[in-house]
C-alpha cells in the first residue's frame, strides 16, 4: 500500500511538473483557398503541447497532430490535405466547417476554450510581379515587388518554399498585418525573417506563395486562466514559381574581388551603408 502511495504521488508530481511547463502561444482557425480549391487549416503551437483537437459546431471531433521542433511544438492539419481537390466554393467549405464557437482542447482537456470562427471570403487577390512567374534567373536574395488588388483585407502573407517539397526543407514568410485597404509595395529579402538576415537561397527551383486575407488577432483565455494569442479569417493564395541558378565561376570570381574590396575599405576606415526597407480541379 506504501509503494502504491508513493507511485501516485510520483505520477502526480510529474502531471503537475508537466502542466506547469504547458504553454499554448498561438491558436489559428482559417478558411484558406489555393489553386487547388478552398482548405480549412487549424493550428496549436506551443511549449508542453503533446496533444490537440477542435469540435466545429455540430461535427466531429478534428484532431491535430503535433510535430516537435526544439522547445515549440507545432500541430497543424490541414482538410481536405493536398494534393486532394479542395472544395469548389467557400459556402461549400463552411458546410462541412461552420461558423460559430470552435472548442478548442490541448492535451486531453488540460486546456480548454471555445474560440469564435467567423470567416469573411476576401474580396481580391494579392499578385507578385517580381519575380515573374516562371523566371529562372532570379537573384538568391530576390526582393519582392506585389500588387494588392484586395480592398477588405487586414493581412498579406508571403512564403518562400523549395518547390520539391513545399516547404518541408526550406522555408522563410513575411507577414503584414493593418487596416485596409492595404497598399501596394515591395518586400526586402531581409523581411523575410524575424530572426536576422535570412542565409542566401541555394540553387533550386522556389515556389513564392502569397496571400490576401481577412482575419484578426486577439488575446483569449483558457477556461483554466492562461491566455494565449487566436488568429482566424480566410485568405486567397496566389503561387510564383522561379528558380535561382547555380553560381558561375564568373560570379564567384567576382563576389571573391567584392569581399576582397570590403576588407580594405573596412581597414581604412570606410563604412558601407545598406538600403533597408521596413494543381487540380476543385471538388464540389
Amino acid at each position: 500500500m506504501r509503494r502504491t502511495a508513493i507511485l501516485l504521488a510520483a505520477i502526480l508530481a510529474l502531471s503537475s511538473t508537466a502542466q506547469a511547463q504547458l504553454e499554448v502561444q498561438m491558436v489559428t482557425v482559417l478558411a484558406v483557398r489555393d489553386p487547388g480549391g478552398w482548405r480549412i487549416d487549424v493550428e496549436v503551437e506551443g511549449i508542453g503541447v503533446t496533444s490537440a483537437s477542435f469540435t466545429p459546431p455540430g461535427q466531429p471531433v478534428l484532431d491535430v497532430p503535433c510535430e516537435v521542433g526544439g522547445d515549440v511544438v507545432l500541430c497543424e492539419r490541414v482538410e481536405p490535405a493536398p494534393p486532394s481537390a479542395g472544395y469548389a466554393t467557400f459556402a461549400a467549405l463552411l458546410a462541412q466547417f461552420p461558423a460559430g464557437g470552435w472548442l478548442l482542447s490541448v492535451n486531453g482537456g488540460a486546456r480548454t476554450a471555445t474560440v469564435p470562427f467567423d470567416p469573411q471570403e476576401p474580396d481580391g487577390v494579392v499578385s507578385v510581379t517580381d519575380p515573374a512567374d516562371g523566371a529562372t534567373q532570379v537573384s538568391s536574395t530576390p526582393d519582392v515587388s506585389y500588387q494588392n488588388g484586395c480592398a477588405s483585407c487586414t493581412f498579406l502573407e508571403f512564403h518562400i518554399e523549395d518547390a520539391a517539397t513545399l516547404g518541408e526543407v526550406f522555408e522563410i514568410g513575411a507577414f503584414l498585418f493593418g487596416a485596409p485597404p492595404l497598399p501596394s509595395g515591395q518586400l526586402a529579402f531581409d523581411d523575410f525573417t524575424a530572426e536576422g538576415t535570412p542565409s542566401p537561397l541555394p540553387d533550386g527551383d522556389y515556389r513564392l506563395m502569397a496571400a490576401a486575407g481577412v482575419g484578426a488577432l486577439q488575446t483569449r483565455t483558457f477556461d483554466q486562466g492562461p491566455e494565449f494569442q487566436f488568429g482566424s479569417g480566410a485568405s486567397l493564395q496566389s503561387p510564383t514559381f522561379f528558380s535561382v541558378p547555380e553560381a558561375d565561376a564568373g560570379g564567384i570570381a567576382a563576389s571573391a574581388a567584392l569581399l576582397a574590396l570590403a576588407g580594405l575599405a573596412k581597414g581604412s576606415g570606410l563604412r558601407a551603408k545598406r538600403s533597408s526597407r521596413s494543381q487540380p480541379t476543385a471538388s464540389q
